[in-house]
């Protein structure tokens, strides 16, 4: 049986098929669209910690603006 990516719709190899069922996401991705996905998911951690206004540290050393 053949498994398409869900993003480019290419076929998966037999690795990435393998790597899915290891690391279950939700979808099929193969290895660019998994790396690409997971480049996403780290932007968006660092752009959500980057303004550390609501960080409850800066709060305790008196930094409240």
């Amino acid at each position: 049986m053949d498994y398409l990516c869900s993003e480019c719709s290419v076929q998966l190899s037999k690795f990435e098929i393998q790597l899915n069922e290891l690391y279950p996401v939700g979808k099929l991705y193969c290895e660019f669209c998994q790396s690409k996905h997971e480049r996403k998911i780290i932007k968006q951690i660092v752009d959500n910690e980057k303004d550390m206004h609501n960080d409850y540290t800066r709060d305790l050393i008196g930094d409240k603006k």
